[in-house]
């Protein structure tokens, strides 16, 4: 077995025992210059009522779903995004059917 695999088997493992905490179902991403966190609902709230303040901070303070405390600068949030299991599960069945339609009419460039 190559470390690669011992490495997802263990963080696999970890994710799996019993006692450990559930993965959130739901959650926001919070997409700065060259990074991104997941966080939850409350936490998306709170970074969103700073961004609307006015002035504006030059720093947002928050919590992600890890746990790690995130200080970044105000202006370099790019977006939050809302990313619940109903809207990836339609997205993936979106692009699904997209492939499937590009499998049947090959030659269809989308454009028209």
């Amino acid at each position: 077995m190559n470390g690669g695999q011992r490495t997802m088997e263990n963080t696999k493992e970890r994710f799996e025992r019993p006692g450990q905490p559930e993965l959130p179902v739901d959650y926001f991403l919070v997409a700065a210059h060259f990074e991104e966190w997941y966080v939850s609902r409350e936490m998306a709230q709170a970074i969103e009522a700073s961004l609307n303040q006015t002035p504006a901070p030059q720093w947002i303070m928050f919590v992600d779903l890890t746990g790690a405390r995130v200080r970044v600068r105000t202006r370099l949030i790019e977006y939050i995004y809302q990313c619940t299991a109903e809207q990836r599960a339609l997205a993936r069945a979106f692009h699904r059917a997209r492939r499937a339609e590009r499998k049947a009419e090959p030659d269809w460039d989308g454009d028209e």
